[in-house]
């Protein structure tokens, strides 16, 4: 069909463009694109926080939308695999989206983003929390999570207050595992530690046995574990089964039900760091609207759901600033106009040198019945 277009657009001498992106005064839509890995070793959290967006976005359009259009949110499946993610990413701009949401990935992101300043298209928090999207300031590029070297630094210091020491880390080896590593060490020599241990693993991670026995052997006071939820559920049931006893985290990309689910007993005891409130919270309003909306619609709640939903919160208001006339770069202007907008207990800001958005960070631990405790 694509060739048919082209060559009758050869012959009546039209010129062949890409298609407009969805927005101007006579359209009734605004399409937003995502690329995820639906299948693949992320697809849990990513459907858990799909369906976290799609709560706060079908909210807005019951309501009539933005300025009166409704938000369409079109979905491409990399299946995790950076090399997949740009022909998806183009797939979705030739179908005329106005920005790009949620994109799954360090990797993944990274892959994108000279395409990102070809078209002069937005992408609104990117499901990453990559140094690598924070420094240098990306035009284009609107996080809302904060950075995972954050995260790293919040549990080490929550392992400093209970005196515990001899860190290691168990991380895949790629733009992830590096950008962790980064901040592991940064955090270990601000309180004057070295790592008792330091191991990677190439994907597919395959027979993991060895680093396991590492790990039990060296016995250290606690283990970071840096990887998809599949890996690292993987690795958790290994070490525990090998007679392991140190203290596990892993970060926020892996907190989703799914996640606990996969893990069961295994998962007791292990820490997770947080960039979204627990959305069983009683006392946050962001949490409380997230459930309100979640339950009229007969949809389940959940933390990575949550980051759906406050992500989602953060490109309506961006839209709404840009006016009637939304275009991809009077949306870029109207997101850097965010200043201390609290959207329930959660402030977000921007500037022309700052993309960063929220600091949030806590940590959790998983409870024997597979629940998070804060």
């Amino acid at each position: 069909m694509k060739i048919v277009r082209w060559m009758l657009c050869l012959l009546c001498g039209v010129p062949l463009l890409p298609a407009p992106a969805l927005a101007g005064p006579g359209s009734d839509k605004l399409l937003i694109g995502q690329v995820a890995g639906l299948t693949g070793p992320v697809a849990g959290s990513v459907k858990e926080q799909v369906g976290g967006a799609q709560v706060y976005f079908k909210a807005v359009n019951d309501k009539g939308g933005v300025a009166g259009r409704r938000i369409e949110l079109h979905t491409e499946d990399d299946g995790f695999d950076p090399k997949r993610t740009p022909e998806a990413a183009r797939k979705l701009i030739q179908q005329g989206v106005l920005a790009l949401f949620m994109v799954r990935g360090t990797g993944n992101t990274e892959s994108i983003l000279p395409l990102l300043d070809k078209e002069g298209l937005p992408l609104v928090a990117p499901a990453t929390g990559a140094s690598s999207l924070h420094q240098p300031v990306r035009r284009w590029v609107f996080n809302v999570r904060a950075p995972y070297q954050m995260e790293v630094a919040a549990a080490v210091r929550h392992l400093a207050t209970l005196k515990v020491s001899r860190l290691a880390m168990f991380h895949v080896d790629d733009a992830f595992g590096a950008d962790a590593l980064a901040g592991f060490n940064k955090a270990l020599a601000e309180h004057g530690q070295t790592a008792a241990l330091v191991q990677s693993y190439k994907r597919p991670a395959g027979d993991i046995a060895n680093a396991v026995k590492s790990f039990v052997q060296a016995a250290p006071g606690a283990v970071f574990v840096i990887g998809s939820a599949s890996e690292t559920a993987n690795f958790i049931r290994l070490f525990h089964a090998a007679g392991g006893v140190s203290q596990l985290i892993t970060l926020s990309n892996n907190a989703a039900q799914a996640f606990y689910d996969d893990l069961g007993k295994a998962g007791s005891g292990v820490i997770i760091t947080q960039i979204v409130p627990d959305s069983s919270r009683i006392s946050m309003s962001l949490a409380q609207e997230y459930r309100r909306l979640a339950k009229e619609q007969g949809q389940a709640h959940s933390d990575a759901g949550m980051e759906g939903f406050m992500a989602a919160k953060v490109l309506v208001e961006g839209l709404r600033r840009a006016g009637n006339e939304v275009s991809r770069d009077k949306l870029r202007v109207a997101l850097e106009s965010i200043r201390d907008f609290d959207i329930g207990g959660i402030t977000i800001s921007y500037g022309p040198n700052d993309h960063t958005g929220s600091q949030f960070v806590e940590t959790s631990i998983i409870s024997a019945s597979g629940r998070l405790i804060r």
